[in-house]
């Protein structure tokens, strides 16, 4: 039994040894390539001398994994075209055929080695991705690696869960105020109807960090006829509101920085305050969708591969995938920019590129084994 398990996985082993040294050649060539793209954006100031050599051979260090997770589709495809490639060109394949050996079988192990890649591009960009970009923003904390951003918002208006509606006309994170604050406080009614019960205005709010105080202001309180009952001015006053309220003061950390259950939390907390969470749920579902761009690599490489190579040469299709890669990340970009600026459904934003390039890889596979 042991002798006729060895023989069946033999052919599987030696595609997959056939398959090991250009996808390992190609994820380095790939990495080493993104690493040079970064490192022009880190020349300028290594010649001014705002960063020392050490400090940027560390930010290289950090961004290993997003290079190897952004190489893997690239190095997954080429790695496939090759390798079929150079079987077709010593005619193995012919041989396996004449043998009786089916393309479906000859092709099962380089889909096995897509999706192993997929699954390892999903842990680095959940794991160690939000790691190493937390840790690159600390370093970079002085803005001097990365373009400066406003962080103030203007005209903010939302509710939160405690029945409170709030119009404020700015706030900044930095320094941690809100000015010109109006607060309508309302109680439910029968039928979906609300009751004006209190309307607070207010020049200012800080935030210590752990709650609220309202500055320089004034409280309305209205009866059920809608008429005013009373008017209290306060110099300083506590605002006991929930923790929505305090995602305006979290730190505007980018979505790449947050992990799955992070990313899954402030969406909920912002979409209770009726804000802007489309490039969140963007982000959230990229992190499903792009990791399996090396198996849907593989799959359209599949049948490309073995055409080119039969009627071109081992390198036949070297052209043609350099076409495909540029187009996979144009789609890419696009679909993204799209989902993020409410263009496109975040899913769809996500998963139009996969779609789209598995689709074509699997009629072209389907017609390739007809």
């Amino acid at each position: 039994m042991a002798r006729l398990f060895t023989k069946f996985w033999l052919l599987e082993r030696y595609l997959f040894g056939q398959m090991l040294a250009p996808l390992l050649a190609g994820l380095a060539g790939g990495t080493l390539l993104l690493l040079a793209g970064r490192l022009f954006t880190l020349a300028e100031r290594l010649v001014e001398g705002s960063v020392p050599p050490l400090g940027v051979l560390r930010l290289l260090i950090l961004d290993l994994p997003e290079m190897v997770v952004l190489g893997m589709p690239i190095a997954a495809f080429f790695a496939t075209l090759l390798t079929l490639g150079k079987l077709s060109g010593n005619s193995e394949i012919t041989a396996m055929r004449a043998a009786g050996i089916p393309f479906t079988r000859i092709f099962r192990p380089l889909l096995l080695v897509g999706l192993l890649l997929s699954l390892a591009a999903f842990v680095m960009s959940n794991v160690l991705l939000p790691a190493s970009k937390r840790e690159i923003r600390r370093i970079d904390q002085q803005a001097l690696l990365t373009q400066a951003t406003s962080l103030v918002q203007y005209d903010v208006f939302f509710k939160t869960e405690d029945n409170l509606w709030f119009f404020i006309r700015q706030v900044d994170p930095r320094l941690n105020t809100m000015q010109d604050v109006t607060i309508l406080r309302v109680d439910p009614l029968p039928g979906g109807k609300y009751q004006l019960v209190e309307v607070t205005l207010a020049a200012q709010a800080v935030w210590n960090g752990l709650g609220w105080t309202l500055r320089e202001g004034v409280t309305h309180r209205y009866g059920p006829d809608g008429l005013s009952l009373a008017e209290e001015p306060f110099d300083y006053k506590p605002l006991e509101v929930s923790r929505d309220l305090a995602t305006l003061m979290q730190p505007p950390v980018p979505p790449n920085e947050l992990s799955l259950p992070e990313l899954a939390e402030r969406i909920a907390h912002l979409a209770r305050s009726n804000l802007n969470t489309q490039p969140l749920r963007t982000e959230f579902h990229m992190r499903f969708s792009l990791p399996l761009a090396s198996f849907f690599a593989v799959l359209i490489s599949l049948p490309l591969g073995s055409t080119t190579a039969r009627s071109v040469g081992r390198y036949g299709g070297v052209v043609l995938g350099i076409l495909l890669v540029f187009a996979y990340y144009v789609v890419l970009s696009v679909s993204r920019s799209l989902g993020e600026a409410g263009a496109l459904p975040p899913w769809a934003a996500a998963w139009s590129f996969n779609l789209l390039f598995g689709g074509l890889g699997l009629l072209l596979l389907s017609r390739f084994l007809r």
